[in-house]
């Protein structure tokens, strides 16, 4: 790829990084709102909807940029690797969750805990994922990353047809699958389990990781490419719509359609990636060289953000008001997101300042 600028970076990768923090921060903010309330017919629920709803392909974005750029490099040595790219995120992990940990049980539970308490409650909580909601991120990636230096072979190994078929197989058992279990589930309280399909490798977000690669490397052909991006705006308007109706059955709210593998989000993120992909070119001669570090300033920042972007959120936030109007609730939206996002962005460049800090908080990233 000659998508590059100075500094070796791409464009449209960093500017779905930027998006896709955006839209991380406004899922978190939203849902909020929509666990309190089972009033699907007021103005601050749609909003929070609607919000909620087209953000939902953050996360597998982050996925496939993941994929995209690191599956291209070559694993020369396990050990290298696993200290320059795995444990650094293991080290952001255990500060982090620490971090949430003292956060939680000093100034929002009020615990009393005694400190051999705190740490066993904390190694405990480190080991199952129950220090804070997002922090699940870093276990997922960090298993993924762990697999590196045999799935990086694998895929240059590969023709385009074999990922092509991969990627079928994963979307068969990861996405279809999941959504006709999803469907035949509400329609007749059985849940349907089809053991042939149950092929660990062609499931989670390691279908995204090389989808992200497929996509960087090859691209799509132009008939597949117009379909899954018309499918995905498609899959803007009907999210929103879909979750209405299901949670409105349901009397509280229905996630069916909010979920990473769920088809509206697949071809949500599909789509993103697809558009800013062929914007690249004339993003990288529109754009003066200036906006371009400060995207690539920010992009950097991105990882960073995430880990932060909740204890933030935690200090600044307005709460939405259930009963809010439509101004209100987008108002308070807007806000909280402009907020957080800046705080969280000056923050990590502060924190950046000290190269101790920013290898235990941040994996030496931002």
């Amino acid at each position: 790829m000659e998508s590059v600028f100075k500094n070796n970076r791409i464009i449209y990768i960093d500017i779905l990084r930027i998006i896709s923090i955006i839209a991380v921060i406004v899922l978190h903010i939203t849902a909020d709102l929509l666990t309190r309330t089972n009033d699907f017919d007021t103005p601050s629920w749609w909003v929070s909807n609607v919000f909620n709803s087209i953000s939902r392909f953050a996360v597998p974005v982050f996925f496939m940029i993941s994929g995209a750029m690191i599956l291209r490099i070559d694993v020369q040595s396990y050990r290298d690797f696993y200290i320059k790219r795995v444990l650094p995120l293991v080290i952001s992990l255990v500060s982090w969750s620490l971090i949430y940990a003292l956060y939680t049980q000093y100034f929002i539970v009020n615990s009393h805990m005694n400190v051999y308490q705190f740490l066993g409650d904390f190694a405990y909580k480190l080991l199952t994922d129950g220090n804070y909601i997002h922090l699940w991120f870093l276990y997922a990636i960090i298993a993924i990353y762990m697999t590196v230096p045999l799935i990086s072979k694998l895929v240059k190994a590969c023709s385009e047809k074999d990922l092509r078929y991969y990627l079928t197989l994963w979307f068969i058992i990861s996405i279809l699958y999941r959504l006709i279990s999803d469907i035949v589930l509400k329609a007749t309280s059985q849940y349907i389990n089809i053991p042939i399909l149950n092929i660990p490798f062609f499931t989670g977000f390691l279908g995204y990781f090389v989808l992200g690669y497929y996509m960087f490397t090859y691209g799509l052909p132009e008939r597949p490419k117009r379909l899954f991006f018309n499918l995905g705006i498609i899959s803007f308007f009907v999210t929103p719509v879909a979750t209405y109706f299901a949670s409105l059955y349901n009397g509280v709210l229905d996630e069916m359609f909010y979920g990473n593998y769920s088809i509206t989000t697949f071809f949500m993120a599909i789509a993103m990636f697809i558009y800013f992909q062929e914007k690249d070119s004339s993003l990288r001669e529109k754009v003066n060289h200036k906006i371009k570090k400060m995207i690539g300033s920010v992009s950097k920042a991105s990882f960073s953000i995430y880990l932060i972007h909740l204890l933030i959120e935690l200090l600044v936030s307005r709460r939405a008001d259930t009963e809010g109007t439509l101004l209100q609730t987008s108002f308070n939206l807007a806000f909280n997101v402009v907020a957080i996002f800046a705080i969280s962005y000056i923050t990590v460049k502060l924190l950046n300042l000290n190269k101790f800090i920013t290898k235990v908080l941040f994996g030496g990233r931002g």
